[in-house]
């Protein structure tokens, strides 16, 4: 359209206005209040721009900036209902539109996906990274020398910091001078100050003293510094609502190679081997399961190789520079508006789920019916984890993950323990801290799971018993044991 659009503005900036949704809403204001004619009261408005406000009037025409809520089962059972024909999602990643494309019929509802902005000026590399060190040496106590890896989240279980030590204590079989820095709040919540301790605890395990230093929240200007200051930036998330992955741009503008997970939208950040590496995931009956062993051969390659990881940090510069700067984030933005004001003057049709989206939303809608105690969409999701062979969660998140399924088992595989464990009575005790569980398993299958250690092929241990092949797919089917890859570890 030409000229200024007229904007109603029906959210306010919530929680952390440097980060996270917060942060997303933070932006996109200030550009609205830049570009846009901001209208109070009950004035005339082409369009209001809406964040959780799924009750605002239909009129005028609506855009809401989603922030994951695509995830979540209830948004498809109570949410998608308030909607109307010319209304528009704003999306960051693909997969929202992977997840809509399932579950949302073509028609009334238009998505557009634009990504996140970064501080770019902010978020840059250390002209002297020497001097970024002996900083962080000063400010942190972290050493001047030896890669520093860096996880900056919260520490929330779906974000698996545990992971990130996991990876930290292989890579100490190559690199013995490596550090791990983690930063990030810890909310308040029971869940999180328990796993806050989970990891405080697994960082002082033996062959670990000293290696780990766990931060606290800090300021931007301080994480900004970290990831000026790191080698590699850690991020293992599986987190249902990981939509972009802000903190993983800003390693990206830092030029900070990324390794994380292949989740989500950080596929959508990171390219895979130029910018950083992505670790397969898959769901198993037990949740998302990350194949963090993967990245600890490319991890040492960048850590051993200077002119590797330079190419690397160059790579992940231009791409934050090309795709994440706070101007270009302007543009999309002005013209989504543009294109959400004439789609709603020319949209026709009604707002319909798929089969597949009504059979979720009635299966949402019974199970809050049957289950009172359900507290939030976490609840949900938990519940609706073993219906069906998880059929609900795949879903949701299916386009989330490399694998929608526990990969086949083959007999020339090597499997390995994606997890912790311990025998018990009756099976084992999985020890994860994000997703602990109690199986049954007899004492074969215990002898089974024992010899996974990732340099024994399957073929050696089945001896033609089709009953051990059972049992393995079985263990990878609950997410123990994994064969994604074939590490020498």
């Amino acid at each position: 359209m030409s000229g200024r659009p007229r904007i109603l503005l029906r959210f306010q900036v919530r929680g952390d206005p440097r980060s996270g949704g917060g942060g997303a809403n933070a932006r996109v204001a200030e550009v609205l209040r830049r570009e846009c004619d901001i209208v109070t009261g009950h004035g005339p408005a082409d369009l209001q721009v809406c964040s959780f406000e799924w009750d605002a009037p239909a009129s005028p025409p609506r855009l809401f900036l989603d922030h994951g809520s695509f995830a979540d089962a209830s948004f498809w059972a109570y949410t998608v209902p308030k909607l109307r024909p010319g209304d528009t999602l704003l999306v960051t990643s693909r997969v929202c539109e992977q997840v809509a494309e399932r579950l949302l019929l073509p028609g009334g509802v238009r998505l557009q996906r634009i990504a996140l902005p970064v501080d770019v000026e902010r978020f840059q590399p250390a002209p002297d990274r020497a001097a970024a060190r002996r900083s962080l040496e000063s400010s942190h106590g972290l050493p001047a020398s030896g890669p520093l890896l860096l996880v900056a989240a919260a520490f929330v279980r779906r974000k698996n910091h545990h992971l990130a030590i996991d990876l930290l204590r292989a890579l100490l079989r190559g690199r013995s001078d490596c550090h791990l820095a983690m930063v990030g709040p810890v909310p308040d919540t029971d869940g999180s100050r328990a796993y806050h301790d989970r990891v405080a605890a697994l960082a002082c395990e033996p062959g670990l003293e000293g290696k780990v230093r766990i931060l606290g929240p800090q300021p931007i200007e301080n994480v900004a510094a970290l990831m000026a200051g790191a080698d590699l930036l850690i991020h293992l998330t599986t987190c249902r609502l990981e939509n972009f992955g802000l903190v993983v741009a800003e390693a990206a503008a830092s030029g900070l190679p990324v390794l994380a997970a292949d989740w989500g939208g950080l596929r959508d950040v990171v390219v895979h081997g130029e910018t950083g590496w992505l670790a397969p995931t898959w769901l198993s009956g037990r949740g998302p399961r990350v194949d963090w062993s993967a990245l600890v051969d490319p991890a040492l390659r960048l850590l051993e190789d200077p002119e590797a990881w330079r190419t690397a940090s160059q790579a992940a510069r231009r791409r934050a520079q090309a795709e994440f700067a706070p101007e270009l984030h302007a543009g999309r933005l002005r013209a989504a508006l543009d294109a959400a004001i004439e789609w709603s003057a020319s949209s026709v049709g009604g707002v319909s789920l798929t089969e597949a989206g009504t059979d979720l939303a009635f299966r949402t809608l019974t199970l809050n019916a049957r289950h009172p105690e359900i507290r939030d969409a976490g609840d949900e999701f938990r519940l609706l984890l073993p219906i069906d062979n998880g059929r609900y969660v795949r879903l949701l998140i299916g386009p989330a993950a490399t694998f929608e399924r526990s990969p086949r088992l083959e007999s020339g595989d090597r499997p390995y323990a994606l997890v912790r464990w311990q025998a018990s009575d009756t099976g084992i005790e999985v020890l994860d801290p994000a997703w602990p569980a109690s199986l049954s398993l007899d004492q074969r299958g215990r002898d089974l799971l024992r010899r996974c250690d990732g340099t024994t092929r399957l073929a050696s241990m089945l001896d033609g018993d089709a009953e051990t092949m059972d049992r393995a797919q079985r263990l990878c089917d609950e997410g123990v044991i994994g064969a994604c890859s074939t590490p020498e570890i």
